[in-house]
C-alpha cells in the first residue's frame, strides 16, 4: 500500500511541475497580447517579462505566442 502511495505522491509532484510551466507560458503569453492590443506599454510589458529594455517586445511576442 505505501509503495502505492509513493508512486501517487511522484506522479502528483510531475503533474505540479508540468502545471507550472503551463501558467508560466500562459502568462507570458496573456502579457503579449495585451501588449499587442496596447493594453500595457512596453516598459510594463519589458518589467514583467524580464527582457532587456533593447529588446524588440513585438518580434518577441510574436515568437512567444507562435510557440
Amino acid at each position: 500500500m505505501s509503495i502505492l502511495l509513493a508512486i501517487i505522491a511522484i506522479n502528483l509532484f510531475s503533474i505540479a511541475g508540468s502545471l507550472r510551466t503551463e501558467a508560466y507560458l500562459n502568462r507570458e503569453k496573456n502579457l503579449c497580447i495585451k501588449y499587442l492590443k496596447h493594453q500595457i506599454d512596453r516598459d510594463i510589458l519589458i518589467k514583467r517579462l524580464k527582457i532587456v529594455k533593447q529588446a524588440n517586445p513585438s518580434s518577441l511576442c510574436d515568437s512567444i505566442l507562435n510557440s
